[in-house]
């Protein structure tokens, strides 16, 4: 039962870690923070599971945020 959770475990970072790589790739650069995207990139190779994690909290703006108007 033990191995069974640690496999879901690694199983559940493993698609973090390919989901944010992904993300990473596609996502336009005006839409990065923090670093340029071949920053996050190297950071995302380096570092897979914090920069994961770091990349689905803080990489990107959301679209929402881009679409709304500045108040003047």
């Amino acid at each position: 039962m033990t191995s069974l959770l640690v496999y879901a475990i690694y199983l559940i970072v493993a698609a973090l870690y390919v989901y944010a790589l992904i993300d990473c790739i596609r996502t336009p650069a005006a839409r990065m923070r923090i670093l340029p995207k071949a920053g996050w990139l190297v950071v995302l190779l380096l570092f897979p599971v914090v920069a994961a994690i770091g990349w689905r909290n803080l990489g990107k703006r959301s679209a929402h945020a881009e679409e709304q108007p500045s108040a003047a």
